[in-house]
Order: structure tokens, then sequence, then C-alpha cells
């Protein structure tokens, strides 16, 4: 294998490292010829059409696909409208190539116009690509492995806007894969904003290796302002604090960024629905409704307790103590002296994705020197998030 494999991908070699974007507009218009090519049919033959509507009206629904396709060539303008707005922005690592167990930066020079308050929005994260099913079934899917986010750092260019961003990396993640077969590992920048008109929004794909090297640029994107402010907006918007005698309290309460929950009722109650409507139908069997039904059942029960439920957490420098609450009653309380503490650790629990965007759910945990556990912060939608609230439990705990 050679030294510096990152070397053997083209789009690495010269350390200006394209996104997606360009080729991306190209691939939509293709499905979206495609798709409007095959539900041409149902308007060129315009009078067999609504005759089978007036005998069959749920033939209607037909009328989605067309209205499908109107949709695909609408986002196709909007994307060729950000091309054009935005052009070409590679990405210059600094070091090169990332590197873990050191930093991962760099800089995207653009031509939109500079004002100090756009927020730039940065995720690095590592993704595990992996292969299901067998045969015609066989499907490629990616999850996040390791995320962090953050705000990019600014400054005027002689085009526009110049973004910079840095983060520190573990050393126990895995190296990008160049070979790319069977279950393999990459990494992602994903920088966005939201402006008028088409949003900027720019994936890469890049060289992540462990060589220790560290960036010459001098402030971090974990330490930087903005990204310290957006991170108490997101646990001022999930828990409340208040100091107490000797530390912090935070209340996290129920129903607070309740799109797990609710999207585990709504499919929950789809699956429970359907093992119920299988099993009163004829020759319907057993094991097929009872499956659905289990599954929905507990998928159902887990939605419902993730939005109801509430945690009351103390931390002094005595040691922490937590209470769960369900439906605003109390459960069961737990407490970790201060001579048993070990450390926080921060815990990945779920992630949801939308468009480019990996949304990651993390959890704070406190252990005890022994096997002891216990739950000191929930629904946090970042690591930045997890972080600072780690960082202030610490302060008030002395450690």
């Amino acid at each position: 294998m050679s030294s510096e494999p990152w070397l053997e991908k083209k789009n690495w070699r010269d350390n200006h490292i394209r996104s997606g974007a360009r080729y991306g507009h190209w691939a939509m218009l293709a499905f979206a010829l495609v798709w409007n090519g095959l539900t041409l049919p149902l308007f060129l033959n315009a009078d067999e059409f609504w005759g089978r509507i007036e005998e069959e009206p749920i033939v209607l629904v037909a009328l989605l696909f067309p209205l499908v396709g109107v949709g695909l060539m609408a986002a196709v303008v909007w994307a060729f409208l950000a091309w054009r707005k935005f052009g070409p922005t590679p990405l210059v690592l600094d070091p090169f190539p990332g590197s873990i167990g050191g930093h991962v930066g760099g800089w995207v020079d653009t031509r939109i116009p500079f004002a100090a308050e756009q927020r730039f929005d940065v995720t690095l994260a590592c993704m595990r690509s992996s292969v299901s099913g067998s045969g015609k079934n066989r499907k490629r899917s990616e999850s996040v492995h390791w995320q962090t986010d953050g705000v990019c750092h600014v400054e005027r260019s002689g085009t526009g806007t110049q973004l910079f961003f840095r983060f520190t990396v573990p050393e126990d993640l895995p190296a990008a894969d160049v070979a790319r077969t069977g279950t393999y590992y990459l990494w992602k920048v994903t920088i966005a904003c939201e402006m008028d008109g088409p949003d900027f929004s720019r994936t890469y794909d890049i060289p992540v290796f462990a060589t220790g090297q560290l960036s010459s640029l001098t402030e971090g994107t974990e330490s930087h302002a903005a990204t310290q402010d957006l991170a108490m907006e997101g646990l001022e918007s999930i828990a409340e604090f208040r100091t107490v005698p000797g530390g912090i309290e935070a209340f996290f309460p129920a129903l607070q960024r309740p799109a797990q929950g609710i999207g585990a009722i709504l499919f929950g109650g789809l699956f429970a629905g359907v093992g119920i409507g299988v099993g009163y139908a004829e020759d319907g069997g057993i094991v097929i409704p009872v499956v659905f039904f289990l599954v929905g059942t507990l998928t159902l029960t887990y939605g419902i307790w993730y939005l109801a439920k509430s945690l009351l957490v103390g931390v002094t420098g005595e040691g922490v103590r937590c209470r769960r609450f369900l439906f605003g009653y109390p459960m069961k309380t737990r407490q970790m002296l201060r001579a048993d503490f070990s450390h926080f650790e921060i815990d990945r629990t779920a992630s949801t994705s939308s468009g480019n965007r990996t949304t990651v759910y993390y959890q704070l945990h406190a252990h005890s020197n022994g096997e002891e556990t216990l739950p000191v912060g929930e629904r946090l939608t970042g690591r930045a998030e997890a972080e600072l609230l780690k960082e202030t439990f610490e302060t008030y705990l002395g450690t």
C-alpha cells in the first residue's frame, strides 16, 4: 500500500477538492427527465385516463406522479440557479490530508458578498458505508460513525467571503478508504448557509488519515464564539438551568425536540395497524400479524416514553444526582458521590437525515469508578452542545 494513499484519488491530489454540486444538478435533471417521460402517457391519453377515473375514482392517485415530476423539474431549476449563483467552490485542506489524532481544517473561497451577520454552519462527519441484503436486493447505505459541528470563521476576500474551519479529531477513528469495497469509512465536510434565494450548501468527500498533523489555522471551530453561542442557545432550548448552593441544577422537560418521538409513534402505529389488518384478513396466518403488532407496539411505546420523559439533574461539589420523571410523576432518583465519580462521557444515541444534513442525538452520562452510570443530559443534537454541558458540569463538580 502507498505511503500516501490519498494521492491515488484524482479529486484529492491537488488539494483543491470539489464538491458534488457541479454534477448533482445534472443527475437530478436526468432523473427528472426519466420520471416525467414515464408519466407522459397520462397526458397523451387524457380522454382514456379521465374515462377510467369516472369508472374508478381511485385512479386519481396516479395524478401524484406528474405532480412529483413538476416538483422535480422545479428542484432542477433551483439547483441550476444555485450553481450559477455560487459557482465552483473548491475546498483547500490544512493540513493535507486531514489528520486523525490532529486537525481537520481548511478554507473555501466563495463569491458570496461579505456580510458579518451571515452564519455558515460546518459539519465534519466520519461515515460508515455498508451493504445490506443480497442479490438484486443489495443496497448500500451510509450511517454516522462520528460527527462534530460548529460555525465557520469568515473573512472578507478579493472575490467575496472566505470560510475557515478547524476541528480537533480523536485518535481512535478510522481513516478514509480509497478502494471503497465492501464495508468502508469515508469522511465528509458540509458547509451550509441560509440565504435569500438559493441557499449555499456544499458537501466535500475528503481524505483523512492517521498522520497526527496540526493545522496552520490558529483558531479552532470548537472554541469559536459563534459555535459556543449556538451551543448555548441549543442547551437553553431544551433545559432550564439554575444555580443551587454549591453547584448547578438542570431540568430537561418533556416534549423537547419531539421529532424522534413523533416519528416512532407514527411508525409504530402504522406497523401495529398493519399487523391487526393482516390478522383479520382471510388466510393471513398468525406469525406476520404477531411480529408486526409486537414491533409496532414496542416502537409506539418508545415514542410515547421519549415524549413524556423528563430529567432533573443536580451537580455540586458533593456529587451528581438525577431524578427521572414520566408524565410529570417521579419514577426514580439516583445519586453518585464525588468520591465515586470517574468521568462524564458523551454517547451517541440516534441520528436522522434530511437532505445533506444529518442530525445526531447525544446523551451525557456520569460514570463511577465502578460500573454505575447516571444520565445527566439528553436530547442533545450536536457535539458542541454535549461538550458545553460536559464542561459546565465538570466545573461545578471540581474535576
